[in-house]
This record gives structure tokens, sequence and C-alpha cells, in this order.
């Protein structure tokens, strides 16, 4: 495989792993939606929330410098 084969398999792989992110902070913040609609303590939902967050933010900052911002080209999805 050449190398313009295998940055596109990372890329494909960047961008799956920024997609899972994406799904565990929707899945996080609907956990949150409902703690809140029973009445019950969400702080440790909140924080885990945040650390989500945090992680995606990092990850897709080290994406866009890696691969000069243009991680999403390509694929007609970003």
């Amino acid at each position: 495989m050449d190398r313009e084969g295998l940055s596109k398999i990372k890329r494909a792989e960047f961008l799956a792993r920024l997609e899972a992110l994406e799904r565990l902070i929707v899945e996080q913040e609907a956990r949150i939606a409902s703690r809140h609609a029973r009445g019950w303590d969400s702080k440790e939902s909140e924080r885990r929330l945040e650390l989500l967050r945090e992680s995606h933010r990092l990850y897709q900052s080290a994406l866009m410098h890696l691969l000069g911002g243009d991680f999403g080209a390509g694929d007609g999805d970003t």
C-alpha cells in the first residue's frame, strides 16, 4: 500500500473516532436530561460530559494540526 492509501485510511480512522466521541456526547446529554427530568443529581454525569467534550476538542485540534485542517476533505461528510 502506498503512502496516499495509508493517509486515506488514517483519515477515515480519525473521522470514525471523532464520530464515536460525538455519539457518546449526545448519549451523555440525553442521560443528563433524563436525570434532570426526574429531579436526580447529575453532577457526575455532567463531569463526564465535560470530559467527553474536552476529549473531542483536543482530538479535533490534534487532527487539524496533523492533517493540515483538512481532515474532512475527500469524504463528503465534514
